[in-house]
């Protein structure tokens, strides 16, 4: 009876812990009938049921654990979620915002700020940024950014004018040199999507020189990157000419030099907003249009040397002429 009681305790002890005896039943199947094995027929048959019902637990818990292992096979090479989005949702997060701006063909097609919920121990990319702002505006449509290369962007297609042309991006204006989904976004970067065709008929980068601002006038220059037989890039700085500037309500075309002069009506319109475009033959931009609000100040006011003494005079004169009236009222008093 102590020996039928231990292996009656041990099943019972086994089942409870949830252990798996099927070839422990097994083995003792195999062996000749006993009393102890006799005696404990019926615990044995309380045991086989929960042994089933534990086993169709595993197999069933088995099989879920099967499709898990499939699903989380079909997700790889599928693009990661936006920061801050999928699995674990409960995890600390922290809000990130970064600036957005989508120049297309020929007219600016986005420009909001985007904030993006980043996971603890994650980063923003410029892939969920753009994803980002995608998500949360019905007049934009990115196509392609979360498989890491972007085809299209409200219908402006990569390859309009059949050669290399298609979406680029800097950030805090400088070319990126990775992919969107590898190039890391810190709160407050300034992301510009564009339009272009650098790698075949070209793109510049306007940059604006003010210096002869007083003089009326104001130029343009961009680096220019090249690229030899052997693929080694040099960059040399050359002056964007005819180009077209609008300032104050007046357009203007920049010289061989990249320059322009402003008419007097312009200038004391300043500051004014200023825009650029360039356009090659066949409809594409070669030059990267400036961020709404890009302003030319007016010129520092320098008031010439010759024209301090007459005023200081004037106050004198004025200052004196008061004393001599005062003079001449208390004269006729007395």
């Amino acid at each position: 009876m102590i020996m039928k009681k231990r292996i009656s305790r041990f099943m019972a002890s086994a089942l409870a812990a949830g252990l798996v005896l099927s070839a422990p039943l097994t083995a003792f199947a195999d062996d000749e009938p006993t009393t102890a094995v006799a005696e404990t027929s019926e615990a044995s048959e309380a045991s086989e049921a929960s042994e089933a019902s534990s086993a169709g637990t595993e197999e069933q818990g088995s099989a879920e654990g099967t499709t898990q292992d499939k699903d989380d096979t079909d997700q790889v090479g599928a693009p990661a979620p936006a920061a801050g989005e999928g699995d674990g949702a409960d995890a600390a997060t922290t809000d990130l915002t970064a600036h957005v701006r989508i120049e297309g063909i020929d007219k600016m097609l986005y420009n909001s700020d985007v904030t993006v919920k980043v996971k603890e121990g994650e980063k923003a990319t410029a892939k969920s940024v753009l994803m980002a702002a995608d998500e949360q505006s019905d007049a934009l449509t990115i196509v392609g950014a979360d498989t890491n290369y972007i085809t299209e962007v409200n219908g402006v297609k990569a390859a309009t004018y059949g050669g290399w042309d298609g979406w680029m991006y800097q950030v805090n204006g400088i070319a990126a040199p990775v992919g969107i989904e590898a190039y890391e976004i810190a709160a407050g970067d300034s992301i510009v999507l564009y339009y272009s065709d650098e790698f075949g008929i070209g793109m510049d980068y306007p940059v604006l020189n003010v210096d002869k601002i007083a003089e009326k006038k104001i130029s343009f220059t961009s680096v220019k990157t090249t690229y030899d037989a052997e693929g080694k890039a040099s960059t040399a700085e050359v002056k964007v000419t005819d180009m077209d500037v609008t300032i104050g309500g007046e357009t203007y075309k920049t010289d061989a030099n990249g320059e322009i002069t402003l008419s007097d009506a312009v200038m004391a319109k300043l500051p004014a907003e200023i825009a650029i475009s360039k356009y090659a033959e066949n409809g594409c931009p070669l030059v990267l249009r400036y961020a709404p609000g890009t302003t030319i100040a007016a010129p520092a006011s320098a008031t010439p040397t010759g024209d301090a003494t007459p005023v200081a005079w004037l106050f004198v004169i004025a200052a004196g002429a008061a004393v001599v009236t005062v003079a001449a009222r208390k004269k006729n008093q007395a």
